[in-house]
Formats: structure tokens, sequence, C-alpha cells
């Protein structure tokens, strides 16, 4: 699986995307139609480019591919991030097992190793203290 480059949306793009999120003159999430006024948003690609196939991520981006988002419905336990990472990963365990790129579950099995004869014959035991004797 070849990576190539994210592709970002350009500043008149994302211009367009903010111009797009507003009702009434103030920008909104496009995911829930929360209010932002003020508060902080981002522009995200509504597929993860991770889980776009290679041909798209040669084809120049386009706002019909970007949302701009609250932290309401973006970062957080429950925001597009955090299931967009669990879904790429997902997808790429799954590429590795069709194209044999996994771990193997356990390790192989192999006879037992002998231990090695030596060339040289043992080495007697020596005492390890000495008797010390007094006059």
């Amino acid at each position: 699986m070849t990576r190539t480059a994210r592709r970002e949306f350009s500043r008149n793009q994302r211009e367009q995307i903010i111009e797009r999120s507003k009702r009434d003159g103030v920008i909104c999430c496009e995911k829930c139609g929360l209010v932002l006024a003020g508060k902080p948003f981002e522009i995200d690609h509504i597929i993860a480019e991770g889980l776009r196939p290679e041909a798209d991520k040669k084809v120049k981006i386009t706002i019909a591919e970007g949302q701009l988002l609250g932290n309401c419905c973006h970062r957080g336990e429950d925001g597009k991030t955090g299931k967009d990472q669990t879904t790429i990963a997902k997808a790429k365990r799954q590429y590795d097992k069709k194209h044999g790129a996994t771990k193997p579950s356990s390790k192989l099995s192999a006879a037992p190793k002998q231990p090695k004869e030596s060339r040289h014959p043992p080495l007697r035991p020596r005492a390890l203290f000495r008797e010390v004797t007094t006059p």
C-alpha cells in the first residue's frame, strides 16, 4: 500500500466552504447545525483521506469533498476524527491480512537444540577457599 501526501484544501476552497456553511450570515457546523459564533471550527474531509483509493488521491480536491465542523462534531470521544482513526486502522488490518503482511499468530516451532559437545576436556573443580594455617 503506497502512501501519497494528504490533499489539503487551498485558501480559496476553505473560504468557499466557510461561506457555504453560513446560515443567516452566521457560521454553523455543517453536520449538526450548531451556531459557531466565535467558537473554533475545522474544515475536514467528508471521507477520510486514509480511506480513499489511491486513484482518487491523484485528482485535485474539490470543495464538495470538505465540510466545516465545530468541536461538537469533530473532536472528542464521539467525534469524526476518532471514528476515522478507528475505521482507517481496521481498513489497514484488513488490507494487510488480504495481502499476507500480518505477523504470524504464534512462533514457529523448531526442534529443541541439543547441547554442543566441547572439544576440550572439562576443567577440574577448584576450591573456593584456601585453608589458612596459623603457626
